[in-house]
């Protein structure tokens, strides 16, 4: 064994000598845990893993068990939708271990890569499968953390500057009660103990598990079938819920990204105005969006506006309106880069912003649905302690199927936020419509703008969630 780890080290450098330093070090701590001992993967497939490989080209690095290989049967269409074109590779192959994985590094051209990426999801089946004539499991749940962290220590010797996405393993039985399911949950416990709460530099752990099950912790066969594996449902799910890590990690950045002015004279003089009122001081609430927001202010071009709903809610909080008419995402990206923030430190902040991105239809839900990640990811920088609330775009009827427009970006807004720290998102669709769940005039009477009344709505709901950031 060690003379084969040298004849690697030979062709990988130091990289894969501080591998060998690694193993050497947890076999001889923990000389029976199977889970970090090197095991056997020369198959057809990782073979031909190895020639993807010394091609080079790869942004996108899938680790994993057949969870991830699937992406190649179930998953295939919503891997073409997302992947095909972002030169993505799946490393993975059914019924792997951690020590299997451990050997396919070892023994691959990972020197032929750089990936700007590395999502890694294993462990399932080192619970799932026993040791050889026996009932055991093959590792128990801390050995198998163990064979985890040293896969992700090997990745991250060998790609320094990668980031690494690490997957909590996901749920699996139909019960919470499942055998399997509390061992998934002891690694998961084990994981977050090492990588919870960025601990480690680069390495982000995310766990996604609820997203397949119902609220009382169930495991539908509507997602995956055999309590184990996503069929097209769960990819789907597993696809939306990491795109905000891919896009960050891939540097995307879609004109909804773009931070840009508008250049009217109108904007600029509010810019200064707000841009002032900050410089003051004694702010402890932002307001940020487009004229929806903007109206809460008094305005000689809207007759219904809600001022007096502003004051009567949200004025002891020190607040500040920075709605600009007709702003898009991007434009409110601008703003925060060049407004004065040195004089204030906000408890919280309101986002409603997205709809004006969708005014020619030239624009897809995710890049805008990006497009508000990053605003959330600029005021975390600014204020890390701040608590951020973002609403989802309001109901509207303005333009021809509107509606289904905005409720496809707000069906993403809550996979772009969940990662982020002290983040809310919040839908109060349902304030504004009435009994038979209609949006009516006397409450938005262009079906975009609230009307006072609409104001009022708004500001009651947003009073509760904001009363709470307060105590």
């Amino acid at each position: 064994m060690v003379s084969s780890l040298l004849r690697v080290c030979g062709r990988f450098g130091m990289a894969c000598l501080l591998f060998v330093l690694i193993f050497i070090g947890v076999s001889t701590a923990s000389a029976q845990n199977l889970a970090v001992t090197l095991e056997n993967r020369d198959l057809p497939r990782y073979h031909q893993q190895y020639e993807r490989m010394e091609q080079g080209d790869v942004d996108v690095l899938w680790v994993g068990d057949s969870i991830i290989h699937g992406w190649e049967g179930a998953g295939k269409e919503v891997w073409d939708e997302f992947y095909k074109d972002r030169h993505a590779m799946n490393f993975a192959i059914g019924g792997d271990r951690t020590g299997h994985v451990l050997w396919r590094i070892a023994n691959s051209p990972m020197d032929k890569i750089s990936p700007k990426l590395a999502i890694v999801m294993i462990g399932t089946n080192n619970i799932g499968h026993t040791k050889p004539n026996s009932q055991e499991m093959h590792s128990t749940p801390e050995e198998t953390v163990q064979g985890i962290q040293l896969i992700v220590d090997q990745l991250k010797s060998l790609y320094p500057t990668t980031k690494i996405l690490l997957l909590s393993v996901f749920p699996r039985g139909n019960q919470p009660t499942d055998r399997l399911r509390l061992a998934v949950n002891e690694i998961n416990q084990g994981l977050d103990a090492i990588y919870g709460d960025n601990k480690v530099e680069n390495v982000q752990l995310y766990d996604i598990g609820e997203l397949f099950l119902t609220p009382d912790g169930v495991l539908s066969p509507e997602i995956m079938p055999d309590y184990l594996h996503p069929n097209a449902k769960g990819y789907k799910i597993w696809a939306q819920a990491v795109e905000p890590m891919i896009a960050d990690a891939l540097g995307d950045s879609p004109v909804d990204c773009q931070p840009e002015p508008v250049d009217v004279d109108w904007w600029k003089e509010r810019f200064e105005e707000k841009n002032k009122e900050l410089q003051q001081g004694n702010v402890d609430l932002l307001m940020i969006g487009d004229s929806i927001t903007h109206f809460w202010d008094v305005t000689p071009y809207w007759e219904n506006n809600g001022f007096d709903v502003w004051q009567k809610y949200f004025a002891p909080y020190n607040p500040v309106n920075l709605g600009h008419g007709g702003d898009q995402t991007q434009h409110v990206l601008w703003r925060l880069d060049n407004y004065d923030f040195s004089k204030i430190n906000p408890r919280a902040a309101v986002l409603l912003i997205g709809v004006n991105n969708t005014v020619n239809r030239d624009r897809e839900p995710k890049d805008i649905a990006l497009g508000q990640r990053r605003i959330v990811q600029k005021l975390c920088k600014l204020f890390p302690d701040m608590h951020v609330i973002v609403l989802k775009i309001f109901p509207c009827n303005s333009r021809e199927d509107q509606q289904q427009v905005n409720d496809s970006i707000n069906e993403l807004t809550d996979y772009y936020m969940r990662d982020l720290p002290n983040v809310e998102v919040v839908d109060l669709k349902q304030v504004f419509l009435n009994k038979d769940g209609e949006l009516t005039q006397d409450v938005m009477p262009d079906l975009l703008h609230p009307s006072q009344f609409g104001y009022e709505l708004w500001g009651a709901a947003l009073y509760l969630k904001l009363s709470k950031c307060f105590e």
